[in-house]
């Protein structure tokens, strides 16, 4: 029988009673709510839920950009045990009604702006959730539940494998897969950030939606230890850009799309020195724009932080003495995703479960608490992932001599060309090179003879390189059949809401060969959804 466990539930009590005077969530004016406040607010929401019948597994959905009551939700169903059930709401309806239907949520909040598609969900679904408002858009409300509901502290005995979130992933390469977190997991996933996390009264800013494990998980580790959260509906690089020049904020967790769009504001800020910090992962990032980053704000400390996100959020991360190492002329070090982290046992292993040597592509795996569980109504694919106590992510790497992790792909991103195996990441790392390049992918295309191509999409800032330029610096660092046989030059790469390459998208536009050999110039939009 496993111990109770009251855990991560009881987080923000802890700072109310330490910090209780200290900011807890901020707008972009430096307005908000104090940790004492946050917590009043939660214990009434949660002690109202209950009386709805919310108790320990019943499924909570949200959909809504981010908010002040979005985190508040989220942390009334910790304290409650229930599963709560974050929804990307840039999807369609169609996709959204699959994932509802998958979640069978009991509980569907939603704010002003998408009442109307919560309305639908609740007309389509053969067994509809009861449909509640974060913001006072429907008569049954969230202020009204905190209004009704006791102070009184919430405690509910929570084992560790309790499942406390569904999260879906983003579906870049084929359906979206529900995730189910434990409290083992978020528990582990809050402990682990504690070596990068800020002091008491700081202000962190999380660019990532929080319907993405990156930012859920953050702004949980920042509260724990009495660090405000900035919430914005939304990124905006203006918005950010004001908050870093201004004082406001010590610190970000930045995703490199973000970065970029920073970066390339017409009068971009000087940072303030309150600015300790940038946390940035997601995404590869590539070394011109990392460098353009480290110049822009200097004093900062750069972690680069490596999970599989939703499915296992840390493993390793590079931490800020490395990049300084980088900047005094260990460049390659920019190319990696460092070491691994203090309870996470790392390793690359073949096809045969074997673990491989130094410099040998294979498969990346990890055992550690900070790992799902399983997916959602999936055996087969938890199966895949979760083998003799290692989690598969499905990416590849290999560590050098000194353990350093340098991604070579995912799995499903090998391509095979006559017999001989191309990992993409190698093309991807080599076309990123060009300071005017600031994201490349490369995805396969069939072929009757080779079985498989290489085909390359570039996005590019200012002037566009050169197709036949990018051809030759290929073949300068790539043997021949690695070389691209086409370089789609791309204004914007597709990216789903969280900043990810759709190599979905991708794939379709690479099935037909440019008349040229190259592509013309163009932008790709992601599909259908909203903003």
């Amino acid at each position: 029988m496993q111990r109770p466990d009251f855990g991560v539930g009881q987080a923000i009590t802890r700072s109310a009673r330490l910090f209780p005077t200290l900011p807890c969530l901020l707008d972009p004016a430096g307005s908000g709510r104090t940790f004492a406040e946050v917590e009043e607010r939660v214990n009434r929401l949660a002690n109202s839920l209950a009386a709805r019948g919310v108790v320990k597994a019943t499924r909570v959905a949200v959909l809504s950009v981010d908010t002040f009551e979005y985190v508040e939700l989220f942390l009334a169903c910790l304290k409650l045990g229930a599963t709560f059930v974050p929804l990307n709401f840039r999807l369609v309806d169609e996709e959204l009604q699959t994932l509802m239907g998958r979640a069978d949520a009991d509980f569907l909040f939603v704010c002003d702006r998408y009442v109307a598609v919560g309305r639908s969900l609740v007309e389509a679904l053969p067994a509809p959730p009861q449909l509640l408002s974060l913001d006072g858009s429907l008569g049954d409300d969230l202020s009204d539940l905190i209004s009704q509901g006791d102070s009184g502290e919430v405690r509910i005995s929570v084992a560790d494998d309790d499942i406390l979130i569904i999260m879906f992933t983003s579906g870049t390469t084929g359906q979206p897969k529900g995730v189910l977190q434990s409290h083992r997991m978020v528990k582990a996933v809050a402990a682990q950030l504690w070596e990068c996390l800020p002091k008491p009264g700081e202000v962190r800013y999380t660019a990532s939606p929080l319907f993405h494990a990156a930012g859920l998980f953050v702004v949980l580790g920042q509260l724990t230890v009495g660090c405000a959260s900035l919430i914005t509906e939304q990124f905006d690089p203006q918005v950010t850009d004001e908050a870093m020049s201004s004082g406001l904020l010590t610190g970000c967790f930045l995703v490199p799309t973000m970065i970029n769009a920073i970066l390339d504001l017409e009068r971009p800020a000087a940072a303030s020195e309150r600015m300790r910090q940038i946390l940035y992962g997601g995404a590869p990032m590539p070394p011109a724009l990392l460098q353009r980053a480290l110049a822009r704000w200097p004093e900062c400390d750069f972690w680069n932080l490596y999970g599989s996100g939703t499915e296992s959020n840390l493993q390793s991360y590079l931490r800020p003495e490395d990049h300084r190492r980088a900047l005094a002329g260990e460049i390659d070090l920019l190319t990696t995703v460092g070491q691994s982290i203090i309870g996470v046992d790392l390793r690359i292993l073949d096809e045969d479960g074997i673990e491989v040597a130094a410099g040998v592509v294979g498969h990346i795996a990890a055992r550690t608490d900070v790992v799902m569980s399983g997916y959602l109504d999936d055996p087969e694919e938890t199966r895949i992932a979760l083998r003799d106590g290692w989690f598969f992510s499905g990416d590849l790497g290999y560590f050098d001599e000194h353990g350093y992790l340098t991604l070579g792909g995912r799995s499903r991103d090998v391509i095979i060309r006559g017999g001989e195996n191309i990992y993409v990441a190698e093309i991807e790392t080599v076309l990123s090179r060009p300071a005017s390049v600031t994201a490349a992918a490369v995805v396969g295309r069939p072929d009757p003879y080779w079985g498989e191509l290489p085909v390359a999409f570039v996005e590019y800032r200012g002037d566009p390189p050169s197709p036949l330029d990018l051809e030759l610096l290929c073949r300068d660092h790539l043997a021949g059949y690695k070389v691209p046989v086409d370089f789609y030059l791309l204004a914007a790469l597709p990216r789903n809401g969280t900043g990810k390459i759709r190599k979905d998208a991708l794939r379709q536009l690479a099935v037909t060969p440019s008349p040229s050999g190259t592509a013309a110039l163009e932008t790709i939009t992601s599909p259908g959804g909203r903003s």
